[in-house]
């Protein structure tokens, strides 16, 4: 079940018993943080979860075209630009990066645009990113990429108690309550290694080319 932001409010409410001071903007704020921390974590952990797509065709050298509109980075593996073959069927042949006035065949980024150099005739290539997410700002959010139900899940509602213990450290900053804090955090960083441990999907181990017919 995806977490909705006035469900978590009720269940912080009953660990704190009493929040009725608190303002919903900030509860929302302190919510957008611990979405946004989260996601930041996982996305390192397990890209995979929130990878999307969007595919170009390049027929000139050097080519703009606008990145998507919610496009963050590509840092993760397995992101990038990959090369679809005449079948239109995926491949596992990424474009690599070149740079500003290069004539070799790849890619750079420059603001919100991506430069296709070394392409001269058409080719299509699938973008495969890391999207931003949408600012948590009313209880009626969900703590996906979009704050809607029918976005990517980021903290699974299996993971309440560390969300919970999060949201505990910002409510004793906030109260400037500095004892309670340092206790709120310890709390919070063991519940928040429990689910880095537990919440990826894959074990830890990667296919490694083998670079023999390269030669």
């Amino acid at each position: 079940m995806t977490l909705l932001v006035s469900a978590v409010q009720s269940a912080f409410s009953r660990r704190k018993r009493d929040i009725t001071d608190v303002p919903i903007a900030t509860f929302a704020e302190w919510c957008d943080f611990a979405n946004k921390f989260i996601y930041r974590k996982l996305v390192n952990l397990d890209p995979e979860r929130f990878v999307k797509t969007q595919s170009y065709t390049i027929s000139n050298s050097p080519e703009t075209e606008n990145l998507p509109s919610d496009f963050k980075h590509i840092k993760p593996e397995g992101c990038g630009f990959y090369y679809i073959d005449n079948n239109s069927e995926p491949t596992s042949t990424p474009l690599t990066r070149t740079g500003y006035g290069s004539v070799l065949r790849g890619f750079y980024i420059t603001g919100t645009t991506v430069v296709f150099t070394g392409i001269e005739s058409s080719e299509t290539y699938t973008l495969r990113y890391i999207p931003t997410q949408t600012k948590i700002d009313a209880v009626t959010d969900y703590f996906t990429t979009d704050t809607l139900v029918t976005g990517t899940e980021i903290i699974p509602d299996e993971y309440l108690e560390m969300l919970v213990n999060d949201l505990d450290v910002l409510y004793n900053q906030w109260d400037e309550d500095t004892t309670s804090e340092s206790l709120a955090d310890f709390r919070f960083m063991r519940t928040l290694d429990e689910m880095l441990e537990d919440i990826r999907k894959e074990p830890d181990a990667y296919n490694i080319p083998d670079p023999v017919s390269n030669f």
